[in-house]
């Protein structure tokens, strides 16, 4: 059996491409920005021909501090084709963060690799007829089912506009990427209060409007349009989930998380101010997880367990074993990065 996923988290597909993590490979392929799919870039950078990724992701790359060398930069559009020392690579839309994107790989005897890297249903395309097929498992176990996902964003709209009527700011605390899909869906539920955001924030953002997502109304919490918003208490702010709370007390907190399955939104009971959590993802629950596998029919699925974990991976071989699907979890390792959800 081929060794598809390395201990360092890199997955290997063909015999030339190292995916999200370092394998000391030619050609390094960044499915998206998220720091567990960017381990050992700088590895990469030194040693690797090119980087590979779309263009919104090497330009998120560059806001977050990430940057790649321009003689090393290989942007990729997605479906167009690349060959590289008799292999070649074509990178598939996915449904995660914008700019994220799937690897399929065909190698020198044509066998097909594929991986999908961290995806949500609807808006991921299958990938078919591969002899390989690595797949993010972050939510492979059955219990991990949201029954409300299809009416998440219509909550969580409602929810802010709920706020705001009471004549309260509303700060959303989320991983990068998810802002700003959270912003996206705000304004498509005709939330017109103005955002503001830290700088990081807004120049990611300023990418993401960049290639397509649609957000106005957007400041930098730096900028004189910010203090005069501030002023009017109508507003939302966005921040990273990670990063020290900062602003008034007498404000209402929404934290976007995938690791709720219960409820759609939960409210905070220890909080001092009024905050709620709500189960708003960008990865694939344990039901359209199952769905891509069954509906791919690869020959062999290889599980990743090093951006979740063993138990959950093993958990999920077990049900692809009822669908007569060869499975392994690879790498056979205890440590596993948290995914950013």
């Amino acid at each position: 059996m081929k060794k598809l996923i390395a201990e360092t988290g890199a997955i290997l597909l063909g015999r030339k491409f190292e995916v999200d993590g370092f394998a000391g490979r030619p050609f390094r392929v960044v499915t998206h920005f998220h720091s567990d799919h960017v381990v050992g870039l700088s590895a990469s950078k030194r040693s690797s021909i090119s980087i590979i990724a779309t263009r919104a992701t090497l330009e998120s790359l560059e806001v977050l501090s990430y940057g790649i060398p321009e003689h090393k930069s290989l942007p990729l559009d997605y479906r167009r084709s690349l060959e590289l020392e008799n292999e070649r690579i074509t990178l598939i839309e996915s449904r995660h963060v914008f700019g994220s994107c799937q690897v399929l790989v065909e190698g020198e005897r044509g066998e097909l690799y594929g991986y999908t890297s961290d995806f949500k249903l609807p808006g991921t395309p299958i990938m078919r007829d591969l002899d390989y097929l690595v797949v993010d498992a972050t939510y492979g176990a059955p219990y991990m089912v949201r029954r409300f996902k299809r009416e998440v964003n219509y909550l969580f709209a409602d929810l802010v506009t709920s706020l705001l009527s009471k004549g309260k700011p509303v700060w959303v605390l989320a991983y990068y990427g998810k802002i700003q899909e959270a912003m996206e869906i705000l304004r498509r539920h005709g939330i017109e209060a103005p955002f503001l955001m830290p700088e990081k924030v807004y120049r990611l953002t300023r990418v993401a409007v960049k290639h397509g997502l649609r957000i106005n109304d957007f400041h930098s919490d730096r900028s004189s349009e910010a203090k005069e918003v501030v002023h009017d208490r109508w507003y939302v702010y966005f921040q990273h989930a990670n990063a020290a709370r900062r602003g008034p007390k007498d404000v209402a907190s929404i934290t976007l998380t995938g690791w709720i399955f219960d409820e759609p939104i939960k409210k905070a009971s220890t909080s001092s101010w009024e905050s709620y959590y709500v189960a708003l993802s960008d990865h694939a629950d344990f039901e359209d997880t199952l769905y891509y596998v069954e509906e791919a029919r690869p020959k062999v699925v290889v599980i990743d367990a090093y951006r979740s974990s063993q138990r959950v991976a093993k958990m999920f071989a077990r049900e692809l074993s009822r669908f007569k699907l060869k499975s392994l979890v690879l790498p056979r390792v205890d440590e596993a990065l948290p995914s950013e959800d």
